[in-house]
């Protein structure tokens, strides 16, 4: 096998000590020289196992309260010296430096620490130094060395050694070369995010242990699921947990986690009802059906009768926990998802029929994040702030002033509004109980007037007992011009909201106050491309 060596000495220095007695035994069998150092040379030595320590190696001891340990010639020397290269083999010679063959280093938990809320001068302690440097050494000079970066490479570590009985090829090498150069540059993003948390004109993006899915948007497309380490809330749709089903594709993820959040929003942007439950239903990322009300099976009949058609093999989102009449209510529906903080026995019970049926537990997102949204381009990336929480003014810019009574609802169609892909346009209602839903809705149009027109409308038409004079249209940019409201007074609408900031302004208010129409901007556009 291409580049056979056989592991002579090992340096071993690390953090997680977990599952690495077996290693430091199968070491000891086959011969092969230890040095150590602190903590590491301490739980080797109480193994019974015969180690060498670093201070004996460079004699000096450990200083600086532990920062310099291993950064010494006597070192890095055994580890960089190339061993086909005559000059690094003599001075090797000359001044009494072993050649290390093996090295076992992990690095100080940094993006734990910073997630714990601990202290500046405790993250900085976390920077680590001696073991960054020794994984970078290793890594360069693969050719000689193997280098174990992180835990979870102990298992193959193992394996390897009683495989190849103390040797390692190059292809060996390599691939643990490789991978220690993910552990690296991973780790350098971190610390970099922590020093620069604001500067917009750079970015560092570390993604680690993606899961391959089944296919991509297409069947023909391959695609790769890649979850960001310690998000901000401790809460993502990558934490979810799956408990019945066969594995999300690609398109699945998208919409489910448009289900989360515009469920969640709708949760929080509600204020009025006691023990309230927000459930959404979407189809290729918009909400069809949205509702919030105080009974989990009252919001799921309304958001499903937000547009029945289309919910047709959709993805659902509670914000309470699922319970066995709601599973029963399904039974002869197809969904692809359903996603919720919890289920109960009896639920999961009868989802059990349905074997392909995913569900997914998750608790409520926050209402505020910090997430960023990354999307790309040809040749490049777009990053953004998340369109978050509903700091919006109203203004009155009509002579008919706006029924305040209706500020609730508006908060909640701005959210509904917000979800929907533009052009859009959300028609939310208040029932005499309270209780909010979306009753029509219009999205990804190139005009908003056909969004009207052709879809928000023909979609609330399909509702009975609903009157559209008490209903709130929503919209998520200005109207350039009236004809908008022309259409909106057609079919009744007696309160508008939009952001404003049209050119054309005065000339939509002027309709409105033409047709008795109520208007209020909010000064904010929801945009969704």
């Amino acid at each position: 096998m291409a580049g056979l060596k056989k592991i002579t000495s090992a340096l071993i220095s690390v953090f997680h000590k977990e599952n690495l007695d077996e290693i430091i035994k199968k070491l000891e069998t086959l011969g092969i020289k230890i040095y150590s150092t602190g903590g590491t040379f301490k739980f080797i030595e109480s193994l019974g196992v015969e180690v060498k320590s670093v201070e004996s190696l460079t004699g000096y001891p450990s200083i600086l309260g532990g920062r310099v340990k291993t950064l010494h010639p006597k070192v890095f020397g055994g580890i960089l010296a190339r061993r086909e290269n005559e000059g690094d083999v003599s001075q090797l010679s000359e001044y009494e430096i072993p050649a290390i063959d093996l090295v076992i280093v992990d690095l100080y938990p940094f993006e734990e620490t910073v997630a714990s809320g601990a202290s500046e001068q405790d993250i900085i302690e976390k920077i680590d130094i001696g073991g960054i440097s020794l994984i970078r050494a290793s890594a360069k000079n693969f050719k000689d060395v193997l280098i174990v970066a992180s835990q979870d490479k102990y298992l193959p570590l193992f394996d390897l050694l009683n495989e190849k009985n103390g040797e390692t090829s190059l292809e060996d090498r390599k691939i643990f070369a490789a991978h220690a150069f993910s552990v690296s540059s991973n780790y350098d993003a971190a610390i970099f995010k922590y020093f620069n948390p604001e500067n917009e004109s750079q970015e560092r993006i570390s993604l680690n242990n993606g899961s391959v899915l089944r296919y991509g948007e297409n069947p023909h497309q391959q695609a790769t699921f890649y979850k960001f380490r310690n998000s901000k809330t401790g809460a993502s749709l990558s934490d979810a947990k799956v408990i019945q089903g066969k594995a999300l594709s690609y398109n699945n993820m998208l919409d489910a986690d448009a289900a989360w959040k515009s469920a969640s929003d709708a949760f929080h942007s509600v204020s009025h009802i006691k023990n309230k439950v927000a459930v959404s239903v979407i189809k290729h990322l918009n909400p069809c059906g949205l509702a919030v009300t105080d009974d989990i099976m009252k919001s799921l009949e309304l958001a499903w009768a937000g547009d029945p058609v289309s919910a047709f093999g959709g993805i659902i989102c509670f914000t309470d926990t699922v319970t066995e009449e709601v599973a029963e209510w399904f039974s002869k529906k197809f969904i692809e998802i359903i996603i919720a903080p919890s289920f109960t026995e009896e639920a999961l019970k009868v989802f059990n029929k349905k074997k392909n049926l995913r569900l997914l537990e998750i608790p409520v997102k926050p209402e505020i994040t910090g997430e960023k949204l990354y999307r790309s381009v040809s040749g490049g990336m777009l990053v953004q702030d998340e369109d978050e929480g509903l700091e919006n003014e109203f203004k009155n810019v009509t002579k008919i002033q706006f029924d305040s009574n209706k500020l609730n609802l508006t908060k909640f169609g701005l959210i509904a509004c917000k979800h929907l892909k533009s052009n859009a346009i959300a028609l939310v209602t208040e029932n005499n109980d309270g209780s909010f839903w979306l009753t029509g809705a219009g999205m990804g149009q190139p005009n908003r007037l056909d969004s009207l027109r052709y879809l928000t409308i023909p979609r609330f038409n399909l509702k009975e007992g609903v009157n559209i004079e008490e209903s709130v249209l929503i919209s998520d940019a200005f109207f350039p011009f009236r004809d908008s409201v022309e259409a909106a007074n057609e079919y009744g609408i007696k309160y508008i909201v939009e952001p404003g900031g049209s050119i054309r302004d005065d000339e939509v208010i002027e309709a409105c106050d033409e047709y008795g129409i109520a208007m209020i901007f909010t000064g904010k556009r929801h945009f969704k491309h």
